[in-house]
């Protein structure tokens, strides 16, 4: 009776305790996952910003880069420019450097004089070549052309009579640019004068009688252990 009374007891909790248990209804799951779907989607929102915002950040990041390249490109063809320039400028400094050093001498030296009694006006042509460096000095004509501009310095060492005016000049084409009188009263004396001039390549240089007559002789030529009377003319490029 007791065993049966027991059996009852349990089967009546246990009928109690499953009608207790609450039971899932569809409603309930349809509303759990509308929530998990709902979350989601701000979730994917969120990220959705974050790539945009990612995005607008790369795209800021490359229009920075296309800029900065440009700079550079500009900056860089500039700097081509100024070397391009100052290596020409380099070189042009190195050829005329070179022109400088490996310029021929243009020296000249001549002596005797083709005709002693000068008449005014006369070109005195120094016949002999002791230095020809350059070829620019012309004993037929007595004339130096300018081979190359520069400057030059021009020596006549002209010896004259006694008792005789010398009137000479230093032409620079046809302009006087050295002048002046040799003259000794008692003896024959020889007298030196220069010129130091620019000039440019073509112009002619010469000496001149300024003032003078066909007889007697003016000028002097003379030779001895003792004695050396010789009129000359040089010349030569100081600097170019």
């Amino acid at each position: 009776m007791y065993l049966l009374l027991s059996i009852i007891f349990l089967a009546i909790t246990q009928s109690l305790s499953f009608a207790a248990e609450p039971r899932c209804s569809r409603f309930h799951y349809e509303e759990q996952l509308l929530e998990k779907m709902i979350r989601m989607e701000v979730k994917v929102e969120e990220v959705e910003k974050r790539i945009s915002k990612t995005n607008q950040n790369v795209i800021n990041v490359l229009e920075e880069l296309k800029i900065e390249r440009t700079k550079m490109k500009n900056d860089n063809v500039e700097l081509q420019t100024n070397y391009a320039k100052e290596m020409e400028e380099r070189m042009n400094d190195v050829t005329d450097l070179k022109a400088l050093v490996l310029t021929d001498t243009i020296a000249f030296k001549a002596g005797e004089p083709t005709d002693l009694s000068l008449e005014t006006g006369q070109i005195i042509v120094f016949a002999s070549n002791m230095l020809n460096k350059g070829g620019a000095y012309n004993n037929k004509t007595g004339i130096f052309t300018v081979p190359v501009s520069g400057t030059y310095i021009f020596m006549i060492h002209l010896c004259t009579r006694n008792g005789i005016n010398m009137y000479y000049g230093i032409m620079v084409d046809d302009t006087v640019y050295t002048s002046g009188r040799f003259y000794d009263t008692n003896a024959y004396s020889c007298y030196t004068a220069d010129a130091l001039v620019v000039l440019s390549g073509g112009e002619q240089i010469y000496v001149k009688c300024l003032s003078g007559s066909s007889s007697p002789d003016v000028l002097h030529e003379y030779s001895s252990s003792s004695y050396n009377y010789w009129s000359t003319f040089s010349g030569l490029l100081v600097h170019r």
